[in-house]
C-alpha cells in the first residue's frame, strides 16, 4: 500500500515538473513538433530497450498495432503538441488547469456517447470545472484565446486518448507495449510534419539537450511507469485521488520557476478545478471498490 501511495506521488511530481521543461526547451527555440518528436523517440528507445529485457514477449496482431499507433499519433501525440503550442501564449500553470478540465470531458463522451449515467457528484465536478474555465479565461487579464483553445484542445485530445485506449481489444496489452506503439504513432506522424516544414532542430545547448532527453523524455516515460505501479497496487480510484498531486506541482513549479503570477480571479479558477479534479477521483474511489 505504501509502497503504490509512494509510487503516485512521484508519479504525480514527474508529470508535474515535465511541462517546466518543456517550456524551457521552447523558450531555446525548438519548435513545438521538434519538441514532440525528440520526447517520442526517447521513449521508443525507453520502452524498446525494457522490452528487450522483458519477461513478456507476447505478440501483438497487427490490426492492434495499427490502432495503437493510430492512437499514438492522433490523440496521445495530440496532446502533447498541443500542450507545447499553448505554452507559447500562457503561463504554465495555466494550461495545466485547462488541461485537467479532460475528466469532464470523458464524463460528457462517456454519458452522450457511451450512454452512462450521470451522478450527483459527477454533475457536481462538470459545474466545478466549468466555473473553473470561466474564471482562469480572463481576456481582460492577459490570457489570450489562442492559448486557450490550444489547451482546451489539448484536454479534448487527451479526454479521446483515455476513451479510445480503454477498449477491451487495447487494456488486453501492458502498459510498455502500449507506450512503445503509442510513441511510435506520435513520431511517424509529427517527423512527417517536420520533414514538411523543414523545422528540425537539435537542442540549442547542452543545458537545452539535459532537459529535453532528462526532463521531458526520460521524466514523462517514468511518470507512466510509477502510474502504472501505482496503479497495481493501490487501484485506478486512489490513484486518481493522489494524482491531484500534478496540477498543484505545475503550478507551483511555473510560480518558482518562471515567476507567473496568477491573479485572484485565475486563483480562484484553479481552486475550482482542483475541486473537480477532488470530486471525480473520490467519486472513482467509491465506484471502484
Amino acid at each position: 500500500m505504501v509502497r503504490g501511495i509512494i509510487s503516485v506521488i512521484i508519479a504525480s511530481v514527474l508529470f508535474g515538473i515535465t511541462p517546466l521543461g518543456n517550456k524551457y526547451v521552447l523558450l531555446s527555440g525548438m519548435s513545438e513538433e521538434c519538441v514532440l518528436v525528440w520526447q517520442a523517440f526517447v521513449q521508443i528507445v525507453g520502452t524498446g530497450l525494457c522490452r528487450l529485457f522483458s519477461a513478456q514477449k507476447s505478440r501483438i496482431p497487427g490490426k492492434d498495432i495499427l490502432r495503437l499507433l493510430l492512437i499514438g499519433g492522433a490523440f496521445l501525440g495530440g496532446t502533447d503538441y498541443l500542450l507545447n503550442s499553448a505554452y507559447g501564449y500562457l503561463p504554465v500553470s495555466i494550461v495545466i488547469m485547462l488541461h485537467f478540465i479532460y475528466p469532464v470531458i470523458v464524463l460528457l463522451i462517456s454519458v452522450l456517447f457511451l450512454h452512462k449515467k450521470l451522478s450527483k457528484v459527477m454533475l457536481l465536478t462538470m459545474g466545478l470545472s466549468l466555473l473553473g474555465l470561466v474564471l482562469i479565461t480572463d481576456f481582460a487579464g492577459g490570457i489570450t484565446l489562442k492559448g486557450v483553445l490550444f489547451a482546451l484542445g489539448s484536454a479534448l485530445a487527451y479526454a479521446l486518448f483515455i476513451v479510445t485506449s480503454d477498449t477491451e481489444s487495447i487494456r488486453q496489452y501492458s502498459l510498455l507495449q502500449k507506450l512503445y506503439y503509442f510513441s511510435w504513432g506520435a513520431f511517424i506522424v509529427y517527423g512527417i510534419k517536420i520533414l514538411l516544414s523543414g523545422s528540425f532542430s537539435m537542442p540549442a545547448d547542452g543545458k537545452t539537450a539535459i532537459i529535453l532527453i532528462g526532463v521531458v523524455g526520460i521524466g514523462s516515460l517514468l511518470g507512466f511507469y510509477f502510474i502504472t505501479a501505482g496503479v497495481r497496487r493501490i487501484g485506478a480510484g486512489k490513484t486518481a485521488l493522489l494524482n491531484m498531486l500534478e496540477p498543484i506541482t505545475g503550478v507551483i513549479g511555473g510560480v518558482l520557476v518562471y515567476h507567473e503570477v496568477i491573479g485572484m480571479r485565475g486563483a480562484a479558477g484553479c481552486v475550482c478545478v482542483i475541486l473537480a479534479v477532488l470530486a471525480f477521483s473520490l467519486e472513482s474511489v467509491k465506484t471502484s471498490r
